[in-house]
Formats: structure tokens, C-alpha cells, sequence
């Protein structure tokens, strides 16, 4: 092949790709679908029968080999429990019937409410959870904190969509009272980290740098602790970390870093740069008082280690 037909070549294989795998999710999710959609029906019938007794489930399960093993015991309990806890209009809005069925399962056990239960799936299919970041989101508290904490940073400056990309407060498992006495200690293990660290960002995150350098005209260096890039915003994110509470004048260094990318690192296709403060603690007035008068597009949000998570939560929900 001359250089042209392999590069078309290259395009018709990606095309080929990308429709295979589309196809192939869509399958998925039909498949799914009408499973759940099985399911449901079969507890719905099981619970008609509840005056019935066990020996009625086991006899049925009995009878079902033929059909594959989802037809266990146990597994036509979890029908019946999943008929119980949803209506037919919840389990089968786009949201359930697009989650895999031992994932709704594992929500449904381990919610205290049917409040939660949906929260839980609503968030699973907008963000693509896994069944293992489902677990892990129940281990951080993930519904708690959204009950008493607002979706978004407490002090964002933006008068567009930048103010739904950063949280009041992140969680992060892998950090601990050890791993974070420094800064550097905490931008390195944020890093180490970095799969776990954009999950608990946001699936839009990609990790440019860590100490990113930057050079000025004038020749002085500069090092920003973690560089990101929003792929749906299309801008440059600046993360500086601090592991003590937020100070007003943390913000001098944020605003510079901002204006710097900006000016060199920027190009057409790019908007305006984004900066957060990520700090071990922050009082909503100072941070909210002091962001009032700037323009650029900073926030100020904390980060909590996975041991300080329930002191925090219960010291929130005494002040609401």
C-alpha cells in the first residue's frame, strides 16, 4: 500500500472498530434489558405465591435447569426482592435496565432507602460506574454527603457549565494521615494514584502533569502541582493542593498559574484555564469572601482521607 490507501485504510479499520464496538454495547444492553425485564416478571410471580413456603422456590429452581443457572435458589430470592423494592416504571426506566443485574443487586442490599437505591442508580449509569466503584462509592458515603453538601464546589467563579465540575468535598481512599503530612507528599500520592484520583474527579478528567513547568518570557520557572485538561469543557485544569485549611492568600499562586496557562500554554481551539484549591479544610464565608471580586474561573473545594469521612459527616449534619 502507498502511504494514502494506508491511511485511508487505517481510517475504513477505525471506523469498522469503533461500529463493531457500538454495536456490540448496544447488544449489551438489550440483552440486559430484557433480562431484567425477565427477572422482574418471575418475582412478581413468586410474590403472588409467598403463602407458598420455601419448598415452592426450591421446586421452581428445580424445574428451571434447563434454562441456565440464573434460575438458583438464590437467585429467584433476589427476583423476588427486586419485585418487591421497585415498580415496574423505575426497574425499567433507561437508567436500571442499562446497569448490570448483580450490580442493582448489590445497591438494593446494601441502601438503607429506597431513596438511596435510586440515587445510587441514577449515578451508576451517568457516570459508568463498575460494580467495584458502585462498592466503593457506598464505602466513602457517597449519598450522605450528597444529602448535606452541595454537587458543587462551595465557591466557584463562573457563569457557565465550569461550576458543575468540581465537588464541595473528595474523597479519597487512598490517602491517609501518613501519605499527606506534606504537600509534596500529597501532590505525589494524588499521582500514584491517578486512576482512583480522576474517578473521584469525574470521568472527563486527563492527567497532563505532575510539577508542571512553565517558563516565562522574563525566564523565571514555575512549577504547578497537578496540570489536568477537561476533555468535554475543552480547558486546562490547574490543581494546587494544600494539606492544612484554605488561607486567602492561597489564592494569589492559583490566579497566577491560571493567567500563565493561559497565556503560553493556550491555543485556539482551547478555553479559558480552570483552577481549583484542594485543601484539607475550608470555611464556606472566608473562601466564598474572598473569590467575590475575582473574574478568572477559580474554586476552592476539601479533600477528606477515608478515616476522618464519618467525624466529618456527623459534624455536618449537627450544623445543618
Amino acid at each position: 500500500m502507498n502511504e494514502v490507501i494506508s491511511n485511508v485504510y487505517m481510517n475504513d479499520l477505525k471506523q469498522i472498530k469503533d461500529t463493531i464496538r457500538q454495536n456490540k454495547n448496544k447488544a449489551i444492553i438489550v440483552v440486559n434489558s430484557a433480562m431484567i425485564m425477565t427477572y422482574y416478571e418471575i418475582g412478581t410471580i413468586i410474590n403472588n405465591r409467598k403463602t407458598w413456603g420455601s419448598n415452592y422456590i426450591q421446586k421452581l429452581s428445580e424445574d428451571l435447569k434447563e434454562y441456565g443457572k440464573g434460575h438458583s435458589v438464590q437467585n429467584l430470592y433476589r427476583m423476588s426482592q427486586i419485585a418487591n423494592e421497585f415498580t415496574r416504571e423505575e426497574l425499567f426506566s433507561q437508567p436500571a435496565r442499562e446497569i448490570p443485574w448483580f450490580t442493582i443487586i448489590e445497591i438494593m442490599h446494601k441502601s438503607n432507602s429506597h431513596e438511596e437505591m435510586l440515587w445510587y442508580i441514577n449515578q451508576t449509569h451517568k457516570y459508568g460506574w463498575s460494580r467495584s466503584q458502585v462498592l466503593q462509592k457506598f464505602k466513602e458515603q457517597a449519598y450522605e454527603r450528597n444529602l448535606i453538601e452541595p454537587s458543587t464546589s462551595i465557591s466557584i467563579k463562573s457563569d457557565d457549565s465550569t461550576n458543575e465540575i468540581f465537588k464541595d468535598v473528595y474523597v479519597f481512599d487512598f490517602l491517609n494521615r501518613n501519605n499527606t503530612r506534606t504537600e509534596k507528599d500529597l501532590t505525589n500520592t494524588l499521582v500514584d494514584n491517578i486512576i482512583k484520583f480522576i474517578q473521584e474527579l469525574g470521568s472527563d478528567f486527563a492527567f497532563v502533569g505532575k510539577e508542571y513547568k512553565i517558563i516565562t518570557p522574563t525566564n523565571e520557572t514555575f512549577y504547578i502541582d497537578i496540570l489536568m485538561y477537561h476533555l468535554i469543557l475543552h480547558c486546562y485544569v490547574i490543581i494546587e493542593v494544600k494539606n492544612r485549611k484554605f488561607k486567602p492568600q492561597d489564592l494569589g499562586q492559583l490566579l497566577f498559574y491560571v493567567s500563565a496557562i493561559d497565556d503560553l500554554k493556550k491555543t485556539i481551539g482551547d478555553n479559558e484555564t480552570v483552577g481549583l484549591l484542594l485543601c484539607k479544610d475550608a470555611d464556606s464565608y472566608t473562601s466564598k469572601s474572598t473569590l467575590d471580586r475575582i473574574n478568572a474561573k477559580v474554586g476552592v473545594s476539601k479533600y477528606k482521607v477515608l478515616e476522618d469521612l464519618p467525624k466529618y459527616l456527623e459534624k455536618r449534619l449537627k450544623e445543618n
